[in-house]
């Protein structure tokens, strides 16, 4: 009896441990994932913003 108790808490330790490390990983993922989304939406926000000052440029240089 003593070594199947072992026996049954050395597979739940393992099991619970198993899915912490699943847990991360998809975590990090996600996190990879959403960072990456966010990276490329600030980019094409940053490019946009340029493209917005030469424009601005070129109208003031006309202006004058």
């Amino acid at each position: 009896m003593d070594m199947t108790l072992s026996f049954i808490i050395a597979v739940a330790l393992s099991t619970v441990l198993m899915l912490i490390i699943i847990g991360l990983v998809v975590a990090l993922a996600y996190y990879r994932w959403r960072t990456t989304e966010l990276m490329s939406g600030i980019t094409e926000f940053i490019y946009k913003n340029w493209k917005m000052e030469q424009r601005i440029g070129q109208l003031e240089k006309e202006k004058t």
